[in-house]
């Protein structure tokens, strides 16, 4: 290139030189310079077009040496740059073509297309030789198309140049699939756009399990039942629009019974018919929740008192019918508690009431519907004090043990004690079980508080035995939780262990409560410390819901005839008392069980049991529940006067 430039260069100098000499000697002679002759020969038309010829001359030289020097060159270059553009394209589209999670391809400006890879014929299920030509409108879904997105989608393309999305789209073969889009105007070298390019990636399975996860964040995997976050959500959002709603629980009733001896997996399948069932009464304008366990929720968006009352019964009188599980039929039944909203509540409140609510249908039997009044959440506040007052009650030691004596009747001598709790108030006084041993029951204290009757009773009796006065049976009342705890057996012989007493002094007595609860732990435990000499009392006998399959169920010694049975009994009329107390004696007889009476408080009463065979007996005609230093007294005695106490 250098060497072509200085040889341009020498060959325009000599051009110059040449017609420089000749202009420089026609000028001298012209003007006496030089001699005439040189004016009168270079002065000569002949001569004059001699430098026009060299500039000619010189041009095509350099012209013949720029065209066989560098035209080969430029060729060369350009077939370079041809086959270096149409390499990079094919880099280009095999690229695009590798990428298989991707549909990439080319539009016109009226959608159609023009470029297909291989990701797009994965992904939409067209050949590129059937894709190309055809309009992307294809891919819409139906209601898409109808609702003419396709076109929408081009005019946002136009304006806005870039723009990505989340959307539906179809496949060869009618299928659906969930995609992102990204979507790129293309512009020429007058910035104007002549097409578009877009990139499609298939997103069913994220998008689905998104779906499945938000699903489950708002749905109970059980029943498919809106659960408590959505509930409190819909709650919300109907109380900040002013809707008016109602809203009702419910609980089952033996629910836990089924599930503890038919077990969780026939449970379950309860309370998956009961989500049906409820749903199918509540209606059109209700919405059905589970809160957790058992526990079932009916949102009405009216606020129809009525209404809602009669969704709830037929939901009652639809769950008290059987449940088939397995060829097995079961019965439960249900409680629900209604409530309504009004301007000063929350959701938080108002589901609260319905809780209230539900506690008293409950409390009045079960099976049942209340609905909420501020009375309720008034006694639950009372409740709740009370609870509290019994927890400082337990920590400061105003409980007290009391004795009832238990009398055989064949000849009134003492052969046993019941140990009954009484609450010394500092304000209130001496306070008699009814007020406060429900709420004891209940309570946190419960577990620590029976294990401190349980063991100040076996240390009463200690020191009963160790004054010398006869031993005695000595019963003892368990709180629920008791049965409940997996330590009621070692706490038992414990506390018989500590206190140095034979187990055939102790006998625990149970109620129909602790029966229902048909705990398979709880009778094996029940039948070890009856293998041990350990008594078993059936309480109030007679006064609940209990089967006869518990008098064997358990390993019982005795059974107690509630005093509801004994009261009526008098000396004028006794046929109608005895048609009940009768058979119940001849029966525990039946069965190798004791009988004794409670709340006898009459002669009569005393005279009539003699004659059924009832071998013992407590009340008031004998003795009212005394502290232990005065029952000491009751023991000196041979035989136990009526009314000695």
């Amino acid at each position: 290139m250098i060497r072509l430039l200085l040889i341009v260069i020498a060959v325009d100098a000599m051009r110059n030189i040449v017609e420089n000499i000749y202009f420089g000697l026609l000028w001298g002679g012209n003007y006496g310079i030089f001699s005439e002759i040189f004016a009168q020969v270079l002065s000569q038309p002949s001569l004059l077009i001699i430098p026009k010829v060299l500039n000619v001359l010189a041009a095509c030289c350099v012209l013949v040496l720029l065209v066989f020097r560098h035209l080969p060159d430029a060729l060369l270059d350009k077939d370079r740059a041809e086959s270096k553009l149409e390499e990079t394209e094919q880099r280009f589209r095999m690229l695009v073509d590798s990428v298989r999670e991707y549909a990439i391809y080319m539009l016109d400006l009226d959608g159609n297309i023009t470029s297909w890879n291989a990701g797009a014929e994965r992904i939409k299920g067209y050949k590129a030789e059937e894709a190309i030509g055809m309009n992307e409108s294809v891919f819409y879904t139906v209601a898409d198309r109808q609702s003419g997105a396709p076109a929408l989608a081009i005019a946002r393309a136009r304006s806005e140049g870039h723009y990505e999305t989340r959307a539906e789209r179809v496949r060869k073969d009618g299928s659906t699939f969930w995609a992102t889009i990204a979507v790129n105007a293309i512009y020429n070298t007058n910035d104007e756009i002549i097409g578009f390019a877009k990139v499609t990636k298939d997103i069913t399975e994220s998008h689905t399990a998104a779906k499945l996860l938000e699903y489950q964040a708002h749905h109970d995997q059980l029943t498919g039942l809106l659960n408590r976050s959505s509930l409190y959500g819909d709650m919300h959002s109907k109380l900040n629009a002013d809707h008016e709603i109602g809203l009702a629980i419910f609980d089952l009733d033996g629910f836990k019974e089924i599930n503890d001896t038919e077990g969780h997996i026939a449970g379950d399948r309860i309370l998956q018919q009961v989500a049906k069932r409820i749903v199918a009464q509540a209606g059109p304008s209700a919405r059905v929740y589970r809160l957790g366990g058992d526990e079932f929720v009916v949102l009405d968006l009216g606020r129809d008192a009525l209404a809602l009352a009669s969704t709830v019964e037929r939901i009652l009188r639809e769950l008290e019918k059987e449940f088939v599980i397995a060829g097995v039929r079961q019965a439960i039944g249900a409680s629900a508690g209604i409530a309504f909203a009004s301007d000063e509540v929350d959701p938080e409140i108002m589901l609260a009431n319905a809780d209230l609510a539900l506690y008293d249908a409950k409390a009045a039997g079960g099976r049942r519907y209340s609905a909420f009044t501020p009375m309720m959440r008034a006694q639950a506040q009372a409740r709740r004090s009370l609870d509290m007052q019994l927890h400082r009650a337990f920590e400061n030691q105003e409980f007290v043990l009391y004795f009832q004596p238990q009398v055989r009747l064949a000849d009134s001598a003492i052969v046993g004690a019941e140990a009954l709790l009484r609450w010394n108030h500092p304000e209130h006084g001496l306070i008699k079980p009814a007020a406060f041993i429900d709420a004891l029951a209940n309570s946190s204290v419960a577990l620590e508080c029976g294990r401190w009757i349980l063991n100040e009773a076996c240390q009463t009796l200690a020191d009963w035995r160790a004054r010398g006065l006869h031993d005695i049976r000595m019963g003892v009342n368990l709180f629920p939780a008791q049965f409940r705890d997996e330590q009621l057996e070692r706490d038992i012989t414990e506390a018989l262990l500590a206190h140095s007493l034979p187990c055939e002094l102790l006998e625990i007595e149970i109620t129909e409560n602790i029966a229902l609860l048909h705990d398979e732990a709880i009778v094996a435990a029940l039948h070890r410390l009856s293998s041990l000499g350990i008594k078993l009392a059936f309480d109030d006998f007679g006064t609940g819901y209990a089967s006869l399959s518990c008098l064997t169920r358990y390993p019982l010694s005795r059974i107690k005839i509630d005093r509801s049975f004994i009261a009526p009994i008098s000396g004028a009329g006794e046929a109608a008392e005895a048609a009940i107390v009768r058979p119940m004696t001849t029966m525990a007889h039946y069965l190798g069980l004791e009988v004794i009476a409670e709340g006898i408080e009459t002669v009569e009463q005393v005279e009539f049991l003699r004659s059924l065979g009832c071998e013992e007996g407590q009340g008031y005609f004998y003795s009212e529940p005394v502290p232990g230093r005065i029952f000491e007294q009751l023991l000196s005695q041979e035989h136990l006067r009526a009314g000695a106490a």
